[in-house]
């Protein structure tokens, strides 16, 4: 597997979704690509934050949670 396979496909990667053989290719190609594994990291530290930010998400503050109630409510009423 090339460079610019592995980018096309490194989310397809991390998300569990290539088959097998396709999988050990690009984690092959990553184990020793000092251009490709940066790219990884940072992508795998992403969804790592996106996951953790599910789990224990952070609610809105009130000023803004009432400032897009008043919007909402604006839209409803046709304004």
């Amino acid at each position: 597997m090339e460079c610019p396979e592995v980018a096309e496909r490194l989310w397809e990667y991390l998300d569990d979704e290539l088959a097998a053989k396709e999988a050990a290719a690009l984690a092959f190609h990553l184990e020793g690509c000092g251009h490709c594994r940066p790219h990884y990291r940072c992508d795998r530290a992403f969804l790592v934050l996106v996951v953790r930010s599910l789990r224990a998400p952070c609610p809105a503050p009130a000023r803004l949670r009432m400032v897009v109630r008043a919007r909402l409510d604006e839209l409803r009423a046709g304004r």
